[in-house]
């Protein structure tokens, strides 16, 4: 049966991933309105509240700024004041889309994918490798976040990615499989302790997102005033044991959102990164981090997964 059903699952990827665009264009604008009815209270509805909340927050900070002179809370926040619920499902439906087509290696999709500050990431590798160390590449769903596993493949020959449970087994199996590359093993999060092993053993690269957790702790972060959770646990555990830490993102690029989807550019881009033993010299790591993702969020709102359910809630 786990064959049967596989093979189908695998099927139906190869031919939805492949229809044309405007077939995605007439399937949101059909489906949406029913969403929308069916989730006010809860997806639709959670998103509406968490976009009133961050703009309320820039606003009383820019008026207090305003006020005493000082710098404004978060440039380019401009995005996030004309965000609507529905550009937000939008865009996570169409990243959704770029990621899987980006994993089957779709040459329409491939083609889009630019890199950039490249030297950040290859110099971490580099500098830790010195001293015998891995690294640790880690992000947030935004944008077509699956195609980052892929990407830190071009900067290691191990890479160690720790992914959640999603769906039935048949269904997780093509999903590996998409994921899949020579370069990449995947581990559950109940085989952290395996990860950290091989992750020394192989000098490789921890890859993970961290605004999103299942039965596991994560850190309270505040993120538009409001506290939400981050789960950083373990990459603050490896820069502790001596790891470094790059942050990078991935956004369908600003500039060319007048142009046909197929047309638009999606970046890869490394942001920043932390030395090994980063909270030894009395920093603050997951409070740092918070704040580059704040940023992220704010210049590219309707690529963020707002709707997830465990978003401000600690």
């Amino acid at each position: 049966m786990h064959k049967i059903k596989f093979g189908i699952y695998k099927f139906l990827f190869f031919v939805l991933l492949r229809l044309p665009d405007f077939f995605y264009s007439f399937l949101f604008a059909i489906a949406f309105p029913v969403y929308k009815a069916l989730h006010t209270k809860r997806a639709y509805g959670r998103v509406e509240k968490h976009l009133d909340k961050a703009r309320e927050y820039i606003e009383t900070q820019d008026k207090g700024a305003a006020l005493n002179g000082t710098p404004r809370l978060l440039n380019g926040a401009e995005p996030l004041q004309k965000m609507t619920a529905r550009d937000v499902f939008h865009g996570i439906f169409w990243d959704a889309l770029d990621s899987y087509r980006g994993l089957a290696r779709i040459k329409s999709t491939t083609d889009r994918i630019v890199y950039e500050n490249e030297e950040i990431i290859r110099d971490a590798v580099a500098e830790c490798a010195k001293i015998g160390m891995p690294i640790a590449g880690i992000s947030i769903h935004q944008g077509a976040f699956e195609l980052m596993h892929r990407a830190l493949c071009r900067y290691s020959d191990h890479v160690h990615l720790i992914t959640d449970s999603v769906g039935d087994t048949a269904f997780r199996d093509v999903l590996k499989e998409l994921r899949s590359d020579p370069h990449l093993t995947e581990y559950h999060p109940e085989e952290t302790g395996k990860l950290i092993r091989e992750l020394f053993r192989t000098k490789g690269i921890l890859a993970m997102v961290f605004d999103q957790g299942k039965n596991t702790k994560g850190n309270t972060v505040s993120l538009f005033g409001r506290p939400t959770t981050m789960y950083l646990r373990l990459p603050q555990k490896i820069n502790s044991m001596g790891a470094g830490i790059v942050i990078f993102r991935t956004f369908i690029e600003e500039s060319d959102k007048r142009k046909p989807h197929r047309k638009q550019r999606i970046v890869i881009r490394f942001e920043k990164y932390f030395p090994p033993h980063y909270e030894a010299e009395g920093r603050d790591l997951t409070a740092d981090i918070a704040s580059e993702v704040e940023k992220w969020i704010a210049e590219h709102p309707d690529q963020w997964s707002w709707n997830y359910h465990g978003n401000f809630v600690v």
